[in-house]
C-alpha cells in the first residue's frame, strides 16, 4: 500500500518516464533508413530517454527520503538522546553520593580517632578507676567535682568544729 503523500510524485515519474521511451521510439523510427536500422534506432533511444528520466526520478526520489529520513532521525535521535542523558546523568548522581557517603565516613572515622587518641592519653589519671580512659573534658570536671567536694567537706568540717 502506497501512502497518499507519494501517490503524486510516483505516477509522475511513471508517467514521465513512459513519455520519455515513447518520444525516443518515435524519433528512433523516424530517422531510419530501413527496418532494421530503425529497430536499432528505436531501441538506443528508448535505452536513452529511459535511462535520463530514470536518474531524474531516482535524484528526485533520494531527495525526498533524504529529507524525510534527516526529520526521523532527528526526532528518534532526541528520544535516543534523551533516554541516554537520563541514565547517564543517573549514574552521575550515584556516584556523587557514593562520594558523599565516603566523605562522611572517612569524617566519623577521623573524629573516632581522635577521640580514642584523646581518652587514650588520660588512661589512668582518675586513681580510683584506673581502667577508665576519660577525656579531657571528662577528667576536667571529674577534678573540678574532686575539688568542689573537697572544699565543700572541708568547709562542712570547719563549720561542725564551731558547734
Amino acid at each position: 500500500m502506497i501512502p497518499a503523500s507519494v501517490r503524486p510524485w510516483l505516477i509522475g515519474g511513471v508517467l514521465a518516464i513512459a513519455l520519455a521511451g515513447t518520444a525516443g521510439y518515435a524519433l528512433g523510427s523516424s530517422s531510419a533508413t530501413d527496418s532494421s536500422d530503425a529497430e536499432i534506432a528505436r531501441s538506443n533511444a528508448y535505452e536513452l530517454a529511459f535511462g535520463q528520466s530514470l536518474e531524474r526520478v531516482e535524484a528526485i526520489s533520494k531527495a525526498r527520503g533524504l529529507k524525510s529520513g534527516k526529520s526521523r532521525g532527528r526526532r528518534a535521535g532526541v528520544k535516543t538522546g534523551g533516554r541516554e542523558g537520563f541514565d547517564i546523568g543517573g549514574g552521575v548522581a550515584g556516584v556523587e553520593v557514593a562520594k558523599a557517603d565516603a566523605d562522611s565516613a572517612a569524617a566519623s572515622q577521623a573524629a573516632a580517632e581522635s577521640a580514642i587518641a584523646n581518652r587514650q592519653a588520660h588512661c589512668g589519671a582518675i586513681p580510683e578507676a584506673p581502667e577508665i580512659c576519660p577525656t579531657s573534658a571528662e577528667l576536667n570536671e571529674y577534678q573540678a567535682a574532686a575539688a568542689a567536694a573537697d572544699s565543700g567537706s572541708g568547709k562542712r568540717g570547719a563549720a561542725d568544729d564551731d558547734q
